[in-house]
């Protein structure tokens, strides 16, 4: 029996030592600043306000919408140990200044979902039963909407992908593909009910999206590329001027793979611009006490966000490419 009972206590120890360990290597951040540039005019008839992660509000003065819309941004040992659920406060706290930097009412024409992880589509049942719209996304995303009872009417799926007519914006939702890291695949076949652990959120389909607006043109303007992933050919005959980029994981991929999934992106749709976008870390707040909170790479453990941008860097130069990093609450006009 007391041998029993010390294995028990060693092997509890132990595992408290590597959850401890783990936590710590998740909150260990390499250096990186995206550089300050001045703010952008307002007059602009679109723009996309940057929210962390892949999230993003656009607007053209007279509708707004969201990719993703994830606010909650549960923090790490959160993640780890516990059950997550909406944070209703934070995301509240976080929509209502988006819509005060737009200078829009608060209301929503939609929501696109890249995928089904929690770290995309956990938020935006919440947000279209408080302003409105509906959610875009896969039948994964539409049994994580289930979970918190989002009325049917609320919900189009897109299996398939398809075009969300979101105000005048046109938004092309194309398969693709979640980087290759160790969290891909898996489908949500059950209702997913809150709270629940974040390894509940199964991927589902992966989308890009392709954004249209008749103040910017007649054809697709930018391509928003939420995952580090990608479908060979899946951008054939897709010209955009902008890019937003994922690279969450990138960072731990080789490089050939970084280089063809710059092709795919960016050669061949011809893009001028590039913005990065899903590198921080998305169990850090957008808002402390009301005020912006500067984003921070992702922990070493899950990314190298400085060897995939230098990367990214060289490729910009060679095919000259204009290459920012996307901070929180930076607003892009076009």
């Amino acid at each position: 029996m007391r041998l029993l009972r010390t294995t028990l206590i060693v092997l509890t120890c132990a595992a408290l030592i590597a959850v401890g360990a783990l936590a710590f290597l998740l909150q260990t951040h390499p250096d990186f600043l995206p550089m300050e540039r001045p703010a952008q005019p307002k007059g602009n008839a679109v723009r996309m306000l940057f929210l962390g992660t892949s999230s993003m509000a656009w607007t053209d003065g007279k509708s707004t919408w969201l990719v993703d819309g994830f606010f909650s941004r549960h923090a790490v040992g959160n993640v780890l140990l516990s059950r997550l659920n909406v944070q209703e406060d934070r995301v509240l706290e976080v929509a209502n200044e988006i819509f005060r930097r737009l200078e829009m009412p608060a209301a929503l024409s939609g929501i696109v979902v890249a995928h089904s992880h929690y770290d995309h589509s956990m938020d935006a049942p919440f947000l279209a039963r408080q302003f409105g719209g509906r959610v875009y996304g896969s039948q994964s995303t539409w049994q994580i909407a289930k979970g918190q009872n989002l009325p049917a009417m609320q919900m189009e799926v897109m299996q398939q992908g398809g075009v969300a007519s979101l105000g005048q914006f046109d938004v092309k939702l194309v398969l693709s593909a979640h980087a290759p890291t160790g969290f891909t695949g898996g489908f949500n076949s059950q209702p997913v009910r809150l709270p629940a652990h974040a390894l509940s959120f199964k991927e589902g389909l992966s989308y890009s999206f392709v954004v249209s607006h008749p103040a910017v043109g007649p054809a697709p303007f930018a391509l928003i590329q939420p995952s580090a992933g990608f479908v060979a050919g899946q951008n054939k005959g897709l010209t955009v001027n902008t890019v937003f980029l994922g690279t969450g994981g990138l960072g731990k991929l080789d490089e050939q793979y970084i280089a063809d999934y710059w092709q795919e992106m960016v050669v061949s749709t011809r893009a001028k611009k590039v913005y990065l976008i899903h590198w921080d870390d998305f169990t850090q707040a957008l808002l402390e006490q009301g005020k912006p909170v500067a984003l921070k790479p992702m922990p070493r453990l899950l990314d190298d966000f400085p060897r995939s941008f230098e990367l990214l860097k060289m490729f910009s130069k060679r095919d000259d490419v204009d290459l920012q990093v996307l901070d929180g609450w930076e607003m892009v006009c076009f």
